[in-house]
């Protein structure tokens, strides 16, 4: 992608600028710190700079955007590319996430004080609703692999949320918010309780969170999320017919399979008004007016956690995690396509008798497509259970060595439920031969005894009591269970001219479990609404040594503060893909005590989960065309065959698809997917190197560069680059019994047809591709006195930036940088991205103000935004967000504050699936009010 070199200048010299102005003369503060454990590193260090770039949000930067969400405040990190969030309706599992550097949730390492959070879904994703956002001490985001000191699934990175684990007292705090609309209202409100013990040898801190949120649906106050602009679907709610040979209303006379008509409300067929603006006589569906803007949630969480230390130097830890989430999806009634209709079906009118009586078979039966509006939304109502219990010994050993052993056991349920989708069979049944107006054939009769005749012909034509029997509501169930046992000492091994070599050394054994169950329904695909899925169980294991040592090489010498490097290594048994290594070579230099040179390479790993190994065929949809169809379906225009091309079409169907005019009215391919028992461990390489810039005449400023380059080989996707790329290499081959058409693996045919023509494709997953990002994050800390007010109120103002520049993010050598859309990669993926924040303190009063800079993007695939006519793509955009922190007693405590201060609405995408944007990088709701106290006792 082009670079915009202009704004680029502009923004860097606004950042040297800010840098400038905060090194005025600041007062003196106590630079003693202690000892610490750096997220990226299990070896105490005595300062807070690690050799891996680390950002760290407070708890203080959480409330003052009025967090109540985890995933709301992480997002705004310009190192986080959005995952699923509240906003999330379609695609959406009902799960938050985090996604470091856009390399996918499954490769960012989520932990909790420092140890594995339990995934809640079969593809090994944590869930951030199971982490309360009240009991957040901070979060430490370490960007790049580290896999050498935590193991796989830390390819781009690590977010460990600390926790407050040492509280006495009693605090009760509460939030609500809502919209400026009046909608999306939510309530936040916890119990915080902790004790010492009486001897003062122990502390148990626990915590109860209790949280709602309300549901939006799109409305006359959001016109912009109101309607399709992506032209709804084909599968109207007058419903839609193929396959007639003769078109008495004029228009194209082609071949049959050109034809479409659709129906009135007395069954008569009538032209099918195919218009993609939705206007009110179009025949195609808008299914944006039923889809969630803001999905609904309910969230209960408790967390115990105590201390105690049993001699005077061996501590037992013991932590107790429970949340129970609940959320809901709203999508569009069931589409149901691909019907066979018999000609002689009760409800055929003598009108669409006689169209029927034309073509070559008048018996044959008719493929129809209807959208079931009678039968109502699909509501999709997720619960999940997760269970997290961790308890360990930290043991003192002296000599300033350390130890710990810890043992985890987790547990996750994740139940969703599906209202309101429509069974194959019974369609099937209600549509048969020999029926008639008010009766079921009797064969039909005999397998559902209840069976209620289905009329298909017309908006409104589908009964009550038919909806009620072709309605199918169906549970699927994922238990995911992982067991860990973990041990560690670090301590110096040694001293060294330049200081101690201090080394850390552990081993870990950890399993996961995962028992994925579909519907009995959905796992033999008796279903329309949703893809059919099959179950899936089985288990991982491994076991793990690694290593750690800070070197000291030199220190204390003109031009040479000090020089050392940092090692560790990892060696992993999986029982999957074997042995498995990893390893991280740091250095850092100091040439004189304000600045400090990083940089860090790491080998990092990711073993493929369960459900990659074992996937049995899922169902999907892919936006592939069929090379052998004549016309393109979005242009309307006709496609020439090459002969090659049209030589292997005939092969396949049986026929010319030339002479017959062949047309695939759907646009989309259906595809199964399957996983692979003998994939390899995905690999990355990560290159980072770094400033950090600390002067002595402005105490507390800390300004950073870092460069980041990350590779990731041997990437697990489906074989040959996606549906497309399996069909494009099959008929590049020509040959149905080629490799790039036949599966070995499976033992099965890549591609294939069914009974009406349709091209199908089977889909394995691989080691297929390679990702690569890089780019530079830029960083400005500062908090100083405010001098202009010489300390009459203790004035201070905080400045926290944090910007990234992203040069690079390429999935097989396609770049995708400055880039939005969900035509080729469902990801937003701004060339700059950055997040301000600042705190003044006037008295009691805390007042705070967050920017977040998105920059401009070009649409993956290039549809000017809709707002904007011929501009192809979308323009910056900035929010802004202020708050108010009144401390009014020691016990007392109020917020208040507004998101999104003026009121920016959400850029509008002609290729969305989800309300017209991307709901999760964009502010979909609109300017927010929040309100907040805290009572401590």
């Amino acid at each position: 992608m082009q670079h915009n070199t202009m704004r680029t200048r502009l923004l860097a010299s606004s950042m040297i600028c800010a840098v400038a102005a905060l090194s005025a003369p600041a007062f003196a503060q106590d630079a003693t710190v202690e000892e610490v454990i750096i997220t990226g590193s299990r070896i105490a260090r005595q300062d807070y700079i690690a050799n891996s770039p680390v950002s760290t949000v407070t708890a203080e930067a959480i409330q003052a955007v009025g967090s109540t969400t985890t995933e709301e405040f992480l997002n705004r990190l310009p190192q986080v590319v959005p995952g699923l969030s509240a906003a999330s309706n379609n695609p959406s599992d009902g799960t938050a996430t985090v996604d470091l550097r856009g390399l996918g949730s499954t490769r960012t390492l989520v932990l909790v004080n420092g140890r594995r959070m339990n995934p809640a879904t079969k593809l090994n994703a944590v869930d951030l609703n199971n982490i309360p956002t009240a009991l957040i001490e901070r979060v430490e985001v370490v960007t790049g692999g580290a896999s050498a000191v935590y193991g796989s699934d830390a390819l781009a990175g690590v977010v460990n949320f600390v926790l407050k684990n040492n509280f006495e007292g009693v605090e009760v705090g509460g939030q609500y918010g809502v919209s400026k609309f009046g909608d999306g209202e939510t309530t936040n409100a916890y119990v915080m309780v902790g004790a010492n013990s009486p001897d003062g040898r122990g502390n148990v801190t626990a915590y109860v969170n209790l949280y709602d949120r309300n549901r939006i649906l799109p409305n006359s106050d959001r016109p912009y999320l109101t309607t399709s602009n992506a032209g709804g679907s084909g599968t109207g709610i007058r419903g839609g017919l193929n396959a007639i040979a003769t078109n008495p209303f004029g228009g194209s006379t082609g071949s049959a399979q050109n034809i479409r008509y659709s129906f009135n409300s007395n069954g008569t067929p009538r032209p099918f008004v195919n218009d993609f603006g939705l206007g009110p006589t179009s025949d195609r569906y808008d299914f944006t007016p039923v889809n969630n803007i803001l999905s609904p949630g309910k969230r209960f969480n408790t967390v115990v956690m105590g201390r105690y230390d049993l001699t005077d130097s061996i501590e037992f830890v013991g932590e107790l995690f429970y949340t129970d989430s609940r959320n809901a999806a709203q999508l569009a009634p069931t589409p149901a396509t691909g019907i066979q209709i018999p000609y002689n079906n009760a409800f055929v009118t003598p009108q669409l008798a006689t169209l029927l009586a034309t073509r070559p078979n008048p018996t044959a039966p008719m493929f129809f497509d209807r959208r079931m509006v009678e039968v109502g939304p699909r509501i999709d109502e997720r619960d999940s259970d997760m269970y997290l219990a961790n308890v360990g010994l930290k043991a003192d050993l002296g000599s300033d060595w350390r130890a710990e052993a810890f043992y985890s056991h987790g547990r996750t349920e994740f139940r969703s439920g599906i209202q309101n989708d429509v069974s194959r069979s019974k369609v099937a049944a209600a549509i048969a031969a020999g029926g008639t107006a008010t009766t079921c054939a009797p064969s039909s009769l005999a397998i559902f005894p209840g069976c209620v005749p289905l009329n298909m012909f017309g908006e409104g034509t589908i009964t009550p009591a038919a909806a009620n029997f072709i309605r199918l509501n169906f549970t699927d169930k994922t238990v995911f269970e992982r067991n860990t046992a973990s041990a560690f000492v670090s301590g110096p091994l040694f001293k060294l001219p330049a200081g101690d070599l201090a080394v850390a050394i552990g081993a870990e054994w950890r399993k996961d479990e995962l028992q994925y169950t579909p519907d009995a329904a959905k796992a033999a695909g008796d279903i329309f609404g949703f893809n059919a899925e099959k179950p899936v169980g089985g288990s991982t294991s491994v076991k793990e040594l690694y290593a750690e040592a800070m070197v000291p090489l030199v220190s204390g010498v003109t031009g040479v503060e000090y020089l050392g490097l940092e090692l560790g290594a990892r060696y992993s048994d999986y029982s999957s893909v074997g042995s498995v290594y990893s390893y991280k070579v740091g250095l850092e230099y100091k040439p004189i005590d304000q600045l400090r040179v990083r940089g860090m390479f790491q080998h990092a790993s990711r073993a493929p989960s369960v459900f990659e190994q074992f996937q049995a065929g899922d169902q999907g949809f892919s936006n592939s065309p069929d090379p052998c169809s004549t016309v393109n379906l979005t242009t309307g225009a006709a496609r020439t065959l090459t002969p090659a091309v049209r030589a292997f079409c005939t092969t396949q169907l049986g026929f010319d698809p030339v002479t017959v005019g062949f047309v695939n009215q759907n646009t989309q391919t259906e595809f199964f997917s399957f996983g692979n028992p003998d994939l390899d461990e995905e690999k990355s390489d990560t290159l980072t190197a770094g400033l950090v810039w600390q002067p002595t005449f402005a105490p507390g400023l800390t300004a950073t560069v870092d460069y980041y380059d990350i590779e990731v080989k041997g990437f697990i996707g489906t074989i040959s680059g996606g549906v497309s790329g399996i069909v494009g290499a099959c008929f590049d081959s020509a040959d149905l019994t080629s490799d790039a058409c036949f599966s070995q693996a499976l033992g099965l045919p890549l591609i294939y047809r069914d009974a009406s023509s349709q091209l199908k494709v089977r889909a394995p997953t691989g080691n297929v591709s390679a990702l690569r990002t890089k780019g530079v994050d830029f960083a400005v800390n500062y908090g100083w006195n405010v001098p202009w007010a010489g300390g009459i109120w203790g004035e201070k103002l905080a400045f926290d930036l944090n910007v990234t520049w992203l040069r690079d993010w390429s999935l097989d050598g396609i770049d995708y940088s400055g880039t939005t859309g969900f035509y080729n990669i469902s990801t937003t993926l701004p060339e700059w991205k950055a997040s301000l924040r600042m705190g003044y303190d006037v008295g009691p009063v805390r007042l705070s103000y967050t920017g977040t800079y998105i920059d401009s993007l070009d649409n993956q695939g290039n549809i000017p935004e809709f707002e904007d006519g011929g501009y192809s793509g979308v323009k910056t955009y900035i929010y802004h967000d202020v708050s108010a922190r009144w401390t009014v007693t020691e016990k007392v405590e109020l917020t208040g504050g507004i998101r999104n201060l003026t009121n920016k609405k959400p850029p509008v995408f002609d290729n969305s699936n989800d309300g017209n944007t991307d709901p999760n990088t964009y502010d979909i709701v609109g300017r927010n009010y929040f309100v907040g106290a805290k009572l401590r006792f």
